[in-house]
């Protein structure tokens, strides 16, 4: 069948002209001259990569000729001629459904009808088992008496089955179609064709795709994977809200979530119809804002597990430390150089199974280590890239400013994945390089090594200075290693995978992994529990660490981490001097010396080496960390920008959502912070966030609530004596002063045994709660030199006086906690009410005339 100019002939059907071309081949008109009809025939290129694949698109074209429904195109015949396959299939005089929608401009009813016909004749097609798996609006055919007509069933999966899915040299066009499971490379049944079917019911409805229009496939594939759509009715208001959720429910990722099958939707659509009817007279026009490219630019999407508020200030950015930390290469004293290369983390649920999950930790370690110390390379930290999931590749190479993507993949089948690894150049988002192997589920030690081969394969010209592969660890350890890092947000359970841990290490002390993971269980059981000896473990565990990795990046990252925590100034500017001899990227270097400032409350020189680290590439994390050590100075309406900054650049930025909570709690704005924490889901947030929601209810005298809230965070955090005072203090106001002496007590019995300044701070507290006003004031002197002087500490201080009676020192701290950027609303409270009548603060209040203004309206409300 060699290409010749019409007219020719294709077995006995005369060809007169050409319909179309495409990815796929060539679709003539021509005529049969025995039946006396004109016929479409579809001449397919030869696919060079299988030679079987004209038998079954045969088998599969004879099994559709059975077919025989109004709303499906007819196959009538199959010609083949040397090896070279052709379709003859019914001859529709008509348009596609783009030329359809665009042309004729159909109205809603007009559409629905259409999109019913679409669904009888895939219901057809799907009862006797085939299934499209390219259904898009090219391939719906409406005649001139408005009846659809697929056609192009079942032949893009077949002539495509031996294509690369993450290869946009492989795109045919059919990208934007294609459901979640069919990239992934998944098992596929009729389900897929629905999510096609919502892809196109959606572009019919709202004239826009719901993946936007980006011009990398590469990229819209990922949103299809990743992504959530835009609501329908956000770029059609005038859609009914059965039709919104409709399409909705065509669109989920997980094919369980969508409708059974065509049957169901034709049976929606019904409805839709029937109450189109009911309410033809209503008319209603809006205007639409938004596109839905720019809806996923612009997308917020916040499923991750959140952090609190405290551990951001290191628990979060410790993760960033130890991955930092990591990334060590040979000491040297130049700038930064080489190219940035961050790790795609891989999307949610990736890995089906328990084995699956171990097997993929074990990829993206050695993929950590086989990035993190070679030559002309700068490992963006992955705890970035694990805030960027879901997100699309270029928002996050754009996020994390780097010019190389390694994207992992892992499809796995019974026995054994598939590990395909792919590098991609970000300046035009082409992939430069790919490397796959097949690795044994059961055999995570090999796939590590496996892993870090592939590596070599992929960065040629990149040469690992560390060639060292052998994690020093026996297959058993190692899988329990796996096990307790792919656990390691279980809070409930952090004491028991720490004494793990601890018999870890007995058996494998040179194996550095297990330092990184102790230090941040230990940091995540330090917030979430408020018990100190976590770092006590910590002292123990490095202790015990063989001389010869005294050097080692996992061991001085953990030893800083610690010495950050012991608000050891000393041994953390010692740790901080040998990495940065160490550290070719000067960014991270400066990010983790503002990261130790913060800790000590040293807060202008936390925002120089912010800034520093910024001055050098942008960072999500670098932009938070200056919004803290902003905040810590009382500078909220300045760091509030840097916050959205920071929100806008990463979509799963917790750390970033809960500061800025706290930062309106600070001003004064209480009903933002509950709106903000309340957006993230309240079944999520974590113990500081809780905490922060408790107080927003303390601050609007919302008592029962607070007191239920703060009972919450002490089920969440035993050892926190904080929850307890100030449900002493609720307690007060509700005149209860039984209770009130008992969480007091609780809370000093809590903390007495802790002599960092926190610790001591609280047992200030619980004495002047108790009305022990010597020993209170006697703790806060030990306190003096080591607290930070920042307004969490002086609004302590300030309860702590007024509470014992010593107005004077009070009104001290009242004023340095209001300079210090704590709104006046904060003293509203009952345990200041002697600042509001008492003529010694007199001044005070003329300072700051917002003082005790809630006070004076109650009054007023009451005399009325």
């Amino acid at each position: 069948m060699a290409s010749e100019q019409p007219p020719f002939y294709i077995g006995r059907y005369k060809v007169t002209g050409k319909l179309g071309s495409g990815g796929m081949g060539i679709v003539y008109l021509a005529t049969d001259e025995r039946l006396h009809r004109r016929v479409a025939i579809k001449r397919l290129v030869k696919n060079p990569s299988s030679n079987t694949a004209h038998l079954r698109i045969r088998q599969e074209a004879l099994l559709l000729a059975q077919l025989s429904h109004s709303n499906i195109v007819q196959i009538y015949d199959v010609v083949e001629e040397r090896d070279d396959v052709a379709l003859v299939m019914e001859y529709v005089d008509g348009s596609s459904l783009t030329q359809w929608q665009r042309e004729r401009t159909p109205n809603l009813r007009q559409k629905i009808l259409l999109l019913r016909q679409i669904c009888n004749g895939l219901a057809r097609a799907h009862s006797i088992g085939i299934i499209h798996r390219d259904l898009k609006a090219d391939n719906i055919l409406v005649d001139d008496n408005n009846t659809a007509k697929i056609t192009d069933f079942g032949i893009a999966k077949n002539w495509r089955e031996d294509s690369d899915l993450t290869r946009e040299q492989h795109v045919a066009g059919s990208w934007g179609a294609m459901s979640p499971e069919q990239a992934l490379g998944k098992p596929l049944d009729n389900r897929c064709d629905l999510f096609a079917l919502g892809v196109l019911a959606y572009k019919l409805f709202c004239d826009q795709s719901p993946f936007g229009d980006h011009d990398s496939p590469f990229i819209i594939v990922d949103r299809i994977v990743n992504s959530q759509h835009p609501p329908a009715e956000k770029l059609n208001p005038d859609l009914p809200p059965a039709l919104c959720q409709l399409l909705d429910k065509l669109l989920a990722k997980n094919p369980d979530k969508r409708p059974v099958n065509a049957t169901a939707v034709a049976a929606e659509l019904n409805a839709i119809l029937t109450e189109l009817d009911d309410n033809s007279a209503q008319t209603i026009s809006r205007t639409v804002t938004i596109t839905a490219e720019g809806y996923h630019v612009k997308q917020r999407r916040r499923g991750k597990r959140l952090k609190m508020l405290a551990g951001a200030t290191l628990a979060g950015g410790a993760a960033l430390l130890v991955a930092a930390a990591a990334a060590l290469l040979p000491e040297t004293e130049s700038e930064t150089t080489g190219k940035y290369i961050a790790i795609v983390a891989p999307h949610e649920n990736a890995f089906a199974t328990r084995e699956t999950n171990l097997l993929g930790n074990s990829v993206l370690s050695a993929i950590k280590q086989g990035l993190s110390s070679r030559e002309g390379l700068l490992l963006v930290p992955f705890s970035e890239s694990e805030q960027l999931r879901g997100q699309s590749l270029r928002e996050q190479a754009q996020a994390l400013n780097a010019q190389l993507l390694l994207h992992p993949s892992i499809n796995c089948g019974v026995a054994h994945c598939d590990a395909s690894l792919e590098l991609i150049e970000t300046a035009n988002f082409s992939v430069v390089a790919s490397r796959s192997a097949t690795l044994e589920l059961d055999e995570n030690l090999e796939s590590r090594a496996r892993t870090l081969q592939q590596l070599n394969y992929l960065l040629p010209n990149n040469p690992p200075r560390d060639r060292e592969s052998n994690p020093n660890i026996s297959a058993d350890d190692y899988q329990r290693y796996l096990e307790l890092f792919e656990r390691r947000d279980d809070d409930a359970n952090l004491l028991k995978y720490l004494s793990e841990l601890d018999e870890l290490q007995e058996r494998n002390p040179a194996f550095t992994p297990l330092y990184q993971l102790y230090g941040e269980l230990v940091i995540d059981q330090r917030y979430n529990s408020r018990d100190p000896d976590g770092l006590k473990r910590l002292t123990r565990f490095l202790e015990r660490a063989p001389k010869r990795l005294a050097d080692h990046p996992d061991l001085i990252s953990a030893r800083l981490r610690l010495a950050i925590f012991q608000q050891d100034a000393e041994q953390g500017r010692e740790l901080l001097d040998q990495l940065k001899l160490s550290l070719p990227d000067k960014a991270n270097y400066h990010y983790m010396t503002a990261v130790y400032h913060q800790q000590l409350g040293n807060y202008p020189q936390a925002l120089k080496a912010a800034e520093r680290a910024l001055a050098l590439r942008t960072s999500f994390n670098y932009i938070l960390q200056k919004a803290m050590a902003l905040s810590a100075l009382g500078d909220m309406d300045v760091a509030k920008p840097l916050l959205q900054q920071a929100m806008s650049l990463s979509d799963n930025n917790m750390d970033a959502l809960s500061l800025l909570a706290a930062n309106e709690l600070d001003s004064g704005r209480p009903e933002e912070t509950v709106r903000l924490l309340s957006s993230a889901g309240l079944d999520h947030l974590g113990a500081m966030d809780t905490y922060n929601l408790c107080l927003a209810y303390y601050i609007e005298r919302l008592f029962d609530r607070a007191e239920q809230c703060f009972a919450s965070v002490s089920e969440l955090a035993p050892d926190d004596a904080d929850a307890l005072l100030y449900r002493a203090e609720i307690a007060d106001a509700q005149q209860q002063p039984h209770k009130a002496r008992q969480l007091a007590e609780q809370a000093l019995a809590i903390s007495a045994d802790r002599d960092d300044w926190e610790g001591l701070l609280m047992q200030a507290r619980a004495h002047a709660e108790l009305g022990q006003a010597g020993r209170a004031v006697e703790t806060l002197l030990r306190i003096r030199r080591t607290a930070p002087d920042d307004l969490y500490v002086n609004f302590a201080r300030a309860q702590i006086y007024i509470t014992t009676g010593d107005l004077l020192s009070a009104k001290a701290h009242i004023r340095k906690t209001l300079e210090q950027g704590v709104s006046p609303i904060w003293f509203d409270t009952a345990r200041f009410a002697p600042m509001c009548r008492r003529a010694d603060f007199a001044d005070l209040r003329a300072d700051y005339p917002a003082l005790c203004a809630a006070g004076r309206k109650n009054a007023v409300i009451a005399q009325k």
